[in-house]
């Protein structure tokens, strides 16, 4: 395992804040989330999330570093469970109590209008801090999670690597759109 070199994107305001479990070893190297594989933007775009197609090299700078071609003007946000640590190799991951309670402040100290927690490991490791029931992957909607919180939870599966097809994560994703759309 190595230090990430990415830095999260947190801020008041977000309409998405999107938690993954920790940055890849390829994203971290090359500076940028989600810049090895293209599923996650496709995913976004197909949804209507975004409203162009974008390269996975820098798009994590226009997506969630600016609003222009968020839908709606969006603002949407990124970090980590474990954000400080670059692998690829999930397995080996092991998120703390720290890890969870640090998560569970950013996202009441920001109080997203949503957040889509995007990895397994994530789901079972911060509901199971919380003391949250955990679901099946790839559930969308769970709720408002934190008490006091107004944050509207989303589960919804990694973009790539696992069983579950990309048209269910976008059917997720317009889940998330419908659910924004309507506040």
């Amino acid at each position: 395992m190595n230090k990430s070199t990415l830095i999260p994107f947190l801020r008041e305001n977000l309409e998405i804040l999107f938690v993954g479990l920790n940055p890849a070893t390829g994203s971290s190297s090359k500076g940028h989330y989600f810049s090895v594989n293209q599923a996650l933007w496709n995913q976004l775009y197909d949804s209507g999330l975004i409203t162009q197609r974008i390269d996975k090299s820098e798009a994590d700078l226009t997506v969630f570093g600016s609003t222009s071609i968020n839908r709606s003007n969006w603002s949407y946000g990124i970090t980590d469970l474990l954000p400080e640590i670059a692998e690829s190799d999930s397995r080996i991951i092991k998120p703390s109590d720290a890890d969870c309670e640090r998560l569970k402040n950013d996202i009441v100290k920001y109080e997203p209008e949503a957040v889509i927690l995007l990895h397994g490991k994530v789901l079972c490791s911060f509901l199971g801090y919380i003391d949250a029931d955990i679901p099946e992957s790839n559930s969308g909607k769970m709720g408002k999670l934190i008490k006091g919180c107004d944050s509207m939870f989303f589960n919804i599966a990694f973009p790539h690597g696992n069983a579950i097809s990309s048209d269910l994560k976008i059917a997720r994703y317009r889940e998330v759109v419908d659910y924004l759309k309507k506040g």
